[in-house]
């Protein structure tokens, strides 16, 4: 069974080696350093239950913005949209003691038809993922029930979940309407990975990308470009552009311009 038959069938997927274990190793040693940093700053954002690092593809652009488009995981969610689509967050994530109380859907629609899938999860495993450390938690076939699990997890014990093992390297796809959780960490070890989370292009995004800024914007090429949504950009108004997908040519080489909703001389009338 291949990957798209997979997440059709069991709402999740797992693919090994997509990122080598030398890397994945240097990745988790820049990770540490900045939870440090973060944490001596006042500003981690840290539970019982996980410890986020937000956008690190910004703060480390240079290590992180090649990990936006991996052509592997593009050709995936290629397959799975069939449409244009963007990167709503990536963000690193660490397991804590007190996982597994969270049980929810991304999409926050719970729709059952695969084909019209409008978010996916795509999780890096920069650590191993075991049922010890705070692997991720799916419920296989959650993602054809047609039901919210935030309306019962407070009541019900949900049985049915499984841990997604993977090790490091490894990808996790989890569909937007598939009930999944952080696992519990019981062992008290690192567990990394990056969660980026993939839209489509009408979606709105956790976060304005379009702001990242000159720098960053001079090192994206077209594919990232478009998946920060420089091309998908709501027009300001009519008299400037009418229209909101464009192509991605289209786009002026300089930020500023793309900053302030450019002027496209009516290619789009």
């Amino acid at each position: 069974m291949d990957t798209i038959e997979h997440l059709e069938k069991f709402g999740y997927a797992i693919e090994n080696n997509i990122i080598s274990n030398e890397e994945c190793e240097q990745i988790a040693s820049i990770l540490d350093k900045m939870e440090n940093e973060q944490k001596q700053q006042g500003v981690l954002s840290s539970t019982e239950s996980q410890t986020v690092l937000f956008n690190v593809h910004l703060d480390k652009p240079e290590i992180f913005l090649d990990k936006i488009n991996i052509k592997k995981i593009m050709d995936i969610l290629t397959k799975i949209f069939n449409d244009k689509f963007i990167l709503s967050n990536f963000n690193a994530s660490k397991s804590g003691s007190k996982g597994g109380n969270r049980i929810h859907i991304d999409s926050r629609i719970p729709i059952t038809n695969f084909q019209n899938t409008f978010q996916v999860a795509v999780l890096l495993c920069i650590d191993d993922f075991t049922e010890k450390n705070g692997g991720t938690i799916v419920w296989p076939f959650s993602h054809k029930t047609d039901s919210d699990p935030r309306n019962i997890r407070d009541n019900v014990n949900v049985e049915g979940g499984i841990t997604a093992t993977a090790p490091k390297g490894s990808v996790i796809y989890t569909l937007g309407q598939t009930w999944h959780d952080v696992g519990p960490n019981l062992e008290n070890s690192r567990r990394w990975g990056i969660i980026a989370y993939y839209a489509r292009w009408w979606v709105k995004p956790t976060f304005d990308f379009t702001q990242c800024g000159e720098k960053i914007f001079s090192m994206l090429n077209n594919q990232q470009k478009e998946l920060l949504g420089f091309t998908t950009k709501p027009p300001k108004d009519a008299k400037i552009r009418q229209k909101t997908v464009i192509p991605v040519e289209d786009l002026p080489d300089e930020y500023e311009k793309n900053a302030k909703h450019f002027l496209i001389n009516n290619k789009f009338p």
